[in-house]
């Protein structure tokens, strides 16, 4: 149950554009709902009009020539439970998305929410970042199409007081390309103390290009770059794999928090990158 005081509105808009014309009215004292789940838990007292989208029709998971299109309002278990999903990667992603929270928060968290607050310990986030998806901008008038990292390196929070997420885009892969993704948790519904996501390009046992992304480090999610770079044109073998988590242990931007020190959180890494190309070295 919602408890925020000083909340003047409630609006459900029909239409994209009309969510964007009351967002505009009032942008730092207005918020867009999807799941809900923020505002529930961390409430801003500066909030005076919440905007629900429940009526924009953008719970939906799809499959176009453009790849798997996932509404913003779509949550964890929507998404997971859909067909697309289900084989997307011969069901990994499906299978991370179960692991993600409880199945009660998993009802709640949905990707556009997910991507709009970019929390540091987010697994969507980084998941979609390593699958190189694309967020999907709208005023109800014209979309804009970006990759979700080059989303982050602009100023992201004011590009969605201006308008809001409409979907995800995950892209097609044929069989050359290897995914997987790492949690680092105490226990099952946990918040990671650490996730990790690669996407990998192989011609045979050559990696020919690799995305890294890095989250709950204790800060947002990122591009591993260095670690991108050192995989490409690489082998995998077992002696590099070994090599490659010695590498990320020692080059990866990770940080302390109340509950794991800066040098845990770095050896984490190292195990999960080099246990991601064994993976993929045996697949």
């Amino acid at each position: 149950m919602l408890k925020l005081k000083g909340v003047e509105d409630v609006y459900y808009p029909g239409t994209i554009k009309e969510a964007v014309s009351l967002l505009r009215r009032d942008k730092e004292g207005s918020e867009i709902v999807g799941g809900g789940l923020d505002i529930s838990v961390l409430p801003n007292p500066r909030i005076k009009h919440l905007i629900f989208l429940d009526k924009l029709g953008l719970e939906y998971v799809k499959k176009t020539e453009d790849g798997i299109k996932i509404g913003a309002a779509s949550s964890i278990s929507f998404a997971k439970d859909s067909v697309p999903i289900q084989t997307y990667f011969n069901g990994k992603v499906k299978e991370i998305l179960n692991e993600i929270a409880t199945e009660l928060l998993r009802n709640q968290i949905t990707f556009g929410g997910s991507l709009g607050k970019r929390e540091p310990y987010s697994d969507i986030v980084t998941m979609l970042i390593a699958l190189d998806a694309k967020v999907v901008l709208s005023d109800g008038e014209w979309d804009e199409e970006l990759s979700i990292a080059d989303f982050y390196k602009g100023n992201f929070r004011k590009l969605i007081k201006e308008r809001i997420i409409k979907e995800v885009i995950l892209n097609n892969f044929d069989s050359s390309y290897f995914f997987s993704m790492e949690r680092f948790v105490r226990n099952a519904t946990d918040i990671a103390l650490l996730n990790m996501g690669i996407l990998l390009k192989l011609n045979g046992k050559e990696i020919s290009n690799a995305i890294i992304a890095v989250g709950s480090r204790p800060k947002p999610a990122y591009l591993f770059e260095e670690g991108m770079e050192y995989a490409k044109g690489k082998s995998i073998s077992k002696e590099f794999a070994e090599e490659f988590g010695n590498f990320v242990e020692s080059h990866i931007d990770v940080d302390k928090d109340y509950r794991v020190s800066k040098e845990y959180r770095a050896h984490i890494a190292g195990v999960f990158a080099k246990r991601m190309l064994l993976e993929a070295m045996e697949g």
